[in-house]
């Protein structure tokens, strides 16, 4: 087993996951949004970062467009077409609550990749996008790329962590949790609450967008396969073994169960079969993780899911009446 190569893959899906954990956390954690739909605008993004980065096709290729544009293009388009895609689906969905809202957007992530299945000429169906080159590794040996961007991808989630922190910390992040705890409160109070939800649904479909760019350009593929629900179970768990309303544990989460993913795939399978009953008690052994924690997280140190303390807004309103 590689331990150092292991160890920058972990880093690398880390910084990656990590920041769609944190836009989860923002939507979720602060918001109160229960977005079951995380999946599509990462496909977006990683879809889009292809079709603009890529060549026209060419040979036995299916795809439409292809722009062979610079990487930095591609990167920026891939955040704005998670934009585009939550300004798509937002408005519907944001006017509904609970488990409706959840469904709604479970239903929409489906529709985008059967979209992506049966439309050959977004990205080659089933198929996918291969091949996509890795930015500027020209620049870099091998060995080193790995190293690199491994560190882009580390500046790229401390980014995001500084952005959502600076957000969370603001007024715009007390009336997120405001409008979470109670919404006809902020009613009352004249704020706007379809305003708030839909301005933090699409802030964090941005950076989504940009995770599919770096998810893309590390595997160097695109395919529907890659952007199924498993990856918004997953995201999921990491949120709740990290604990929902912090930053830290979001990241912490994440890492813990790219760490056990990445491990569990360093075993040697010798057959098809047996990777793929490997593959499934890997998404057992997630939901057994899951399972303990919402079990047992009221003994957990880090009490995710927990509201332990007043939300912000209502220690400032009791230290006003006070005074």
């Amino acid at each position: 087993m590689n331990w150092v190569q292991l160890g920058i893959t972990v880093v690398t899906l880390g910084s990656i996951f990590g920041v769609v954990t944190m836009a989860l956390n923002l939507q979720y954690g602060h918001a109160g949004m229960v977005n079951l739909g995380l999946v599509a605008y990462f496909g977006a993004g990683a879809y889009a970062y292809a079709i603009v980065t890529e060549p026209a096709p060419s040979g036995v290729d299916q795809y439409v467009v292809g722009l062979g544009w610079p990487p930095w293009a591609g990167f920026l388009i891939a955040g704005l077409a998670g934009l585009a895609f939550a300004l798509i689906t937002g408005p519907p969905s944001l006017r509904l609550r609970g488990e409706y809202f959840a469904i709604t957007t479970f239903a929409f992530a489906e529709v985008f990749r059967s979209l992506l299945i049966n439309e050959r000429r977004i990205g080659n169906g089933t198929a996918g996008m291969a091949g996509i080159d890795r930015p500027y590794r020209d620049v870099f040996s091998s060995i080193d790329y790995d190293y690199v961007f491994a560190a882009a991808a580390v500046l790229f989630a401390f980014i995001t962590f500084l952005i959502f922190r600076r957000i969370v910390r603001s007024p715009f992040g007390r009336l997120m949790e405001a409008t979470r705890d109670d919404e006809v409160a902020v009613l009352t109070s004249g704020k706007q609450v379809s305003r708030t939800r839909l301005l933090t649904f699409l802030g964090s479909a941005l950076f989504i967008g940009f995770a599919g760019a770096f998810y893309a350009t590390f595997t160097t593929l695109a395919t529907p396969t890659l952007f199924t629900a498993t990856f918004t179970f997953s995201i999921f768990v990491a949120l709740v073994v990290g604990g929902a309303g912090s930053l830290y544990r979001a990241i912490a989460g994440i890492l813990v169960i790219i760490s056990f993913e990445e491990v569990v795939r360093t075993f040697p399978f010798t057959t098809q079969r047996s990777a793929q009953i490997a593959s499934g008690l890997q998404i057992a052994a997630l939901g057994f993780l899951l399972i303990l924690f919402l079990r047992y997280q009221p003994f957990v140190r880090w009490q995710p899911l927990q509201r332990l303390r007043k939300p912000r807004y209502q220690e400032h309103v009791e230290v006003t009446h006070e005074r």
